[in-house]
């Protein structure tokens, strides 16, 4: 039996708010169920959609991605695309799982025999039992496993977690659906499918594999280049992929099957000393990446006496899709906050609203500048519920 395994799609996501990234995500998607066809089944480990209630477009385009493929499909819930909070609140007057998902476009695939939901069910996928656990946050872990435990012997376990201890690009951290090792320890699984990690075959000793997302998620996966003087690469474009699982009994293998990258992506950092040589470097970047269809984010760094003007050298790139320059540098003369300053009163203003959270408010701000939207989010959801 062999499956398919595709994770964190992410079907809906314009990063940028860019029709063209968008775009990137469906094509993507479709290139893996491409590159995975004679696969016996898909099973696609949360986060299919980027959102709970996806546009119209990316339901049209799943339909017609599956039905191209097809062969059968199992899916779970993500954090993104399901709310185990509000699973939890209907599931007393639920006489299946599936069926208390009535906020999420899963359910209307389930019901129209799209996809199989797998919310803490089994399904027999061809002599191969498949167990699915839909995003659960770490503070329900003892109910996570208790729903696990009722997997089937020697099943593949369809999870949307990180676990403690796994190396990852993204999330960086332990986050909100980080699961304890002991969770998993003892069940009675013969390998787990994960998702949530966007890192392409990242590992963990309790036998968890994440596919990883199809998709570059945000900056912090894109090619990056260091300027100090002369330009240096510090890190390549994160790969991208599925995995075909073939189950033999309790045997199983795994084949990795990578994604072409598509669209160039470049986060390009100028470590620059004066105002003058952050132009240089800008008319350098412009020169080695300044590509048609380009996706790139300049962030200039260091002290300096005079102000940029990051549209100004934004203007350098003409070829690009989307340029995204972003001042990170820090002027000596204002360094110190001026008493009686409209900044100061600003200050004054939020410490008096919002108290303790005025330094979320800000961060999340400067979160929302670079781009990275889910960061913001997490971190504002941390301050009001921690």
């Amino acid at each position: 039996m062999k499956l398919l395994h595709i994770s964190d799609a992410h079907l809906g996501r314009a990063q940028y708010h860019l029709p063209e990234r968008e775009e990137d995500y469906f094509r993507a998607f479709e290139e893996a169920l491409r590159r995975g066809r004679g696969a016996d089944a898909v099973l696609i480990t949360g986060d299919l959609f980027d959102l709970k209630r996806p546009s119209t477009r990316a339901l049209v385009k799943f339909v017609e991605a599956v039905e191209a493929a097809g062969a059968p499909v199992y899916l779970i819930g993500g954090n993104h695309d399901f709310s185990y909070v509000r699973y939890r609140a209907e599931a007393e007057r639920c006489p299946r799982p599936a069926e208390c998902l009535y906020d999420t476009a899963l359910r209307l695939l389930d019901r129209l025999r799209l996809a199989k939901l797998l919310c803490w069910e089994s399904v027999d996928a061809g002599g191969v039992h498949i167990f699915g656990a839909c995003a659960t946050p770490r503070d329900y872990a003892a109910e996570y496993r208790r729903a696990l435990q009722r997997m089937p012997p020697g099943a593949v376990l369809a999870i949307h977690q990180a676990v403690e201890g796994v190396k990852a690009r993204y999330p960086a951290e332990d986050d909100e659906y980080t699961m304890p090792q002991e969770v998993f320890q003892g069940l009675p699984y013969v390998h787990i499918a994960a998702g949530h990690i966007h890192d392409h075959l990242a590992r963990h000793p309790v036998g968890a594999v994440w596919a990883g997302s199809l998709e570059v998620w945000d900056v912090g996966e894109f090619e990056t280049w260091d300027y100090r003087g002369g330009f240096e690469k510090a890190q390549d474009r994160a790969e991208k992929g599925a995995v075909l699982i073939d189950v033999a009994g309790r045997a199983v293998s795994l084949r990795a099957i990578p994604i072409p990258p598509g669209r160039p992506l470049y986060r390009v950092r100028l470590y620059v000393r004066e105002r003058r040589e952050a132009y240089g470097a800008a008319e350098e970047a412009a020169k080695l990446f300044d590509k048609p269809g380009a996706v790139v984010r300049v962030e200039v760094w260091g002290t300096l006496e005079e102000a940029l003007r990051p549209r100004q050298m934004a203007t350098l790139f003409t070829k690009a899709l989307y340029v995204d320059v972003v001042d990170r540098t820090a002027a000596p003369q204002r360094a110190v906050s001026l008493r009686g300053s409209a900044m100061e009163e600003l200050w004054r203003l939020m410490r008096e609203k919002l108290g303790q959270h005025a330094e979320v408010v800000l961060r999340a701000m400067e979160l929302l500048r670079e781009g990275e939207k889910e960061a913001a989010y997490k971190l504002i959801l941390k301050a009001l519920y921690d």
